[in-house]
C-alpha cells in the first residue's frame, strides 16, 4: 500500500517527442502546413499566415534594376513650374499677324519711338471691337487733359495729367499690338474708372465723360472679337 504523502513523479513524454534545446527543430524535420514551424518560443495567440500569403516586395528594386516607367507630370525637359502645352497650343510671344507694321513682341515693354506715328494711327489687322476700345482709351486720355485745363488745376496738375495721358496712350498702343500685359493694366484702370465715374456723376463733375469713355473701352477690349487678338 502506497504512502499518501508520497508525491508521484512527473510524467515523462514518450520517447521521440522530447523537443530539442532552444525550441529549434532538428535538421531534416518537416515543418507543419503553412511553412511556419511550430516552436515552443511562439507567442501566445500567434496565428500562422494563411496558405498563399505573399510577403510584400522590397521598397527598392534589386541592384541593377530600375523602377518601372511612370508618366511624369511634365514633359521631358520641361522646366519645373512651367505649364506644359500640347504641340502648337502654347501662347506665342510674336505680335499678331496682319498688323501694318513690325510691332514689338507681346511680352516686351515695347517703348520704341522710331515709328511712333504709325503705331499711334495704324489699326490694320486689329479687330473692330478692339479698334473701338483703342480709340476710346485715346479719347479718355485727351479728355483728361482738357478737363484739367477747364478746372484750373494749375501748372503742376496739368503736367501730371499730361504724363498720365501719355502713359494711357502708350499702354493703349501696346493693347492694339496684342500685348497681354497691357490689357491687364488697362483692366485695372478701367475698374478704377468705374469708381471715378460714379463719384463724378454724384458731384456733377464734367470729367465723368472721360471716366465713362475709359469704362466703355475696358468693356470693349474683353468682347469675343477682341479676345481673339490676344490668343496668338
Amino acid at each position: 500500500m502506497s504512502n499518501p504523502n508520497e508525491v508521484p513523479p512527473p510524467e515523462q513524454p514518450p520517447a521521440g517527442n522530447i523537443p530539442p534545446a532552444g525550441g529549434v527543430p532538428p535538421a531534416g524535420s518537416v515543418p507543419p502546413a503553412g511553412g511556419v514551424p511550430a516552436t515552443a518560443n511562439e507567442p501566445q495567440g500567434y496565428q500562422p499566415p494563411p496558405p498563399g500569403y505573399q510577403a510584400p516586395g522590397p521598397a527598392y528594386p534589386p541592384p541593377g534594376q530600375a523602377f518601372p516607367p511612370q508618366n511624369p507630370p511634365y514633359a521631358q525637359g520641361q522646366p519645373y513650374g512651367q505649364a506644359a502645352y500640347p504641340a502648337g497650343t502654347a501662347p506665342s510671344n510674336n505680335p499678331p499677324a496682319g498688323l501694318g507694321y513690325a510691332a514689338p513682341p507681346r511680352n516686351a515693354f515695347g517703348l520704341d519711338f522710331n515709328n511712333i506715328g504709325q503705331r499711334l494711327t495704324d489699326t490694320r489687322g486689329v479687330p473692330q471691337q478692339l479698334v473701338v476700345s483703342y480709340w476710346l482709351w485715346i479719347a479718355a486720355a485727351a479728355l483728361g487733359i482738357v478737363f484739367s485745363l477747364m478746372m484750373g488745376g494749375g501748372v503742376g496738375g496739368f503736367i501730371f495729367e499730361l504724363i498720365f495721358a501719355a502713359l494711357y496712350v502708350f499702354i493703349a498702343i501696346r493693347l492694339k499690338e496684342g500685348a497681354r500685359w497691357a490689357r491687364l493694366v488697362l483692366s485695372i484702370l478701367g475698374g478704377l474708372a468705374v469708381i471715378g465715374f460714379l463719384a463724378n456723376l454724384i458731384f456733377m463733375n464734367p470729367s465723368a465723360v472721360g471716366s465713362a469713355a475709359a469704362v466703355a473701352a475696358a468693356i470693349m477690349m474683353w468682347l469675343p472679337q477682341s479676345r481673339e487678338h490676344f490668343k496668338g
